[in-house]
């Protein structure tokens, strides 16, 4: 048996992410403009997807495209 807590969805803070489902955030690389889109229960109840969106051209989206 774990000794780990289990993590229950807090109300508040799934509320706030469902009333910006589908919202761009700009910012998220300091090295272009990206912007990042929030995903409300993308993956099932209470389970939610910050996405960053890189411009083609930034260095950091290559790098981490190469290390996938």
């Amino acid at each position: 048996m774990s000794n780990r807590k289990k993590l229950r969805p807090t109300p508040a803070l799934s509320m706030l992410i469902r009333a910006n489902d589908g919202a761009q955030i700009s910012g998220g690389c300091p090295t272009c403009n990206a912007y990042q889109t929030v995903r409300a229960d993308a993956y099932g109840p209470n389970v939610h997807a910050v996405t960053v969106h890189h411009d083609d051209w930034c260095p950091t989206y290559r790098v981490l495209r190469v290390s996938a």
